[in-house]
């Protein structure tokens, strides 16, 4: 069974959040602080306005009384019996007649509907009636952020839990169990992603032990075990509008490939793709990709190395080979470190005559960590990677762009960068310099406009 993925953020504010508690249909509040789910706490017995309504005026009336309706998990709010149809209204919205629109009335009224019809009910609302959300809201403290976001990888939600949400977390695993549709497993990120391999520790907080997991991204299969190697979901929309970019034939050079997001669709698209990862369970894992999706293997080959290591001997020889037949593009996906690695092209062909006529287009990742005071993020991700290289590449810039939003004041960006002369033969002398530059072969990409990516 293919599993996809989605992102969830709550865009709950405050403000939303008085209004919600203030609601006649949310949980009672000896439910506040649970540290131990008990379901019997959410029962709770409500009057709620309800319209008795022939069943031959069903049909009008559900049209005029649609955006009055009360809206619960596992409830209809339209509910038939032998003799009527009973249309239940959200009391936070309708306490009587007058409350509704008098347009909506006179629309009633013409199928003969007024406030005679209108009755309140007891309604009994359980656990099974609330939201996630709603669930999350009503449980944990009001005094500093709550739970806002989750990722649904396959079968894995994975939530990454601030220090004051962590007495809460065997129960916010429990409720995402529950209320996430598919979920087998919830997992708690425990540290920064901080290692040699790009993956992070994790706790299993309910759930089913089961790190393998499958998703499905661009019409391909990608499995994996996400303990063990690194992959974001959030990346997703980035990882097509890189694939659209490409066109048969076209050179694209993976230098931190992980289990392939951009190496395996490409391939698949008939480009011809050099796609390394040092951690050797991505390698695994991008090896069984590219035979799951049955890519051809005269359009991929993959490599286990240092990306120094394959930027100075693989990636210099793929270069020599492809500069003046192709166009070519290489990814550094590794935003953590990936603008320490630029200056590994600096001078990769200095030994060697060449003629540069299609200039390459490297795409740099980088974190850039703004503050209050200086939120120019992309000046930010452009400083530092001026810092990591020894000579100046101002001018060789095509874009940036900013990917997404990790958190307050950090954002992801995508620089993109030309790999001319000056830079692949920066140690020759000028005498023996042979270099054509083609501004025409160069692809920019639009600017976002705030750079957050909402997958669902």
């Amino acid at each position: 069974m293919i599993f996809t993925y989605f992102t969830y953020i709550s865009h709950v504010s405050l403000r939303s959040l008085r209004i919600m508690a203030n609601s006649v249909l949310f949980p009672s509040s000896q439910v506040k602080g649970l540290k131990v789910l008990d379901k019997t706490l959410f029962i709770k017995t409500v009057k709620v306005p309800c319209l008795q309504v022939d069943k031959n005026s069903v049909s009008k009336a559900v049209l005029t009384l649609k955006k009055y309706f009360l809206k619960l998990e596992n409830f209809k709010a339209v509910q038939s019996s032998d003799s009527n149809v009973s249309i239940y209204l959200n009391p936070d919205s309708v306490r009587e007649w007058k409350n509704i629109s008098t347009d909506d009335i006179n629309t009633l009224s013409s199928i003969g509907i007024s406030d005679e019809n209108l009755i309140l009910k007891d309604l009994t609302l359980t656990y099974d009636n609330y939201s996630l959300d709603t669930i999350l809201k009503s449980i944990l403290p009001d005094d500093s952020d709550g739970f806002s976001s989750f990722t649904k990888v396959g079968h894995i939600v994975h939530v990454n839990l601030k220090d004051h949400l962590l007495p809460y977390k065997k129960l916010i695993g429990e409720v995402l169990l529950e209320k996430v549709k598919n979920c087998k497993t919830v997992v708690n990120k425990l540290d920064m992603i901080d290692n040699t391999y790009r993956n992070f520790h994790m706790e299993v907080l309910c759930g089913e032990d089961n790190m393998q997991t499958c998703v499905k991204e661009n019409n391909c299969i990608f499995e994996f075990d996400f303990s063990t190697v690194y992959w974001n979901s959030r990346l997703s929309t980035e990882h097509e509008r890189i694939v659209k970019k490409l066109h048969n034939g076209d050179v694209f050079i993976d230098v931190f490939a992980g289990v392939g997001p951009f190496s395996v669709p490409l391939a698949k698209k008939k480009c011809y793709v050099y796609a390394n990862d040092l951690n050797p369970e991505s390698y695994k894992w991008l090896n069984y990709n590219i035979e799951k999706n049955k890519v051809d293997k005269r359009h991929i080959k993959t490599f286990n190395k240092d990306g120094r290591d394959f930027i100075k001997t693989d990636v210099k020889s793929v270069l020599i080979e492809h500069l003046n037949q192709r166009n070519i593009f290489i990814a550094m996906n590794l935003p953590a470190l990936a603008v320490e690695f630029v200056d590994g092209f600096v001078g990769l062909l200095a030994e060697n005559i060449v003629e540069i006529s299609n200039i390459p287009i490297v795409y740099v990742y980088c974190f850039a960590k703004g503050s209050e005071t200086n939120t120019d993020y992309c000046t930010i991700a452009k400083n530092s990677l001026l810092q990591n290289i020894e000579i100046d590449v101002t001018d060789k810039i095509v874009d940036m762009f900013e990917v997404r939003t990790v958190s307050n004041f950090k954002k992801m960006i995508r620089i993109t960068l030309k790999l001319d002369g000056d830079i692949l033969f920066a140690s020759r002398s000028n005498s023996k310099r042979k270099v054509v530059h083609d501004d025409n072969l160069l692809t920019k990409i639009p600017k976002s406009d705030n750079g957050e990516e909402k997958e669902q």
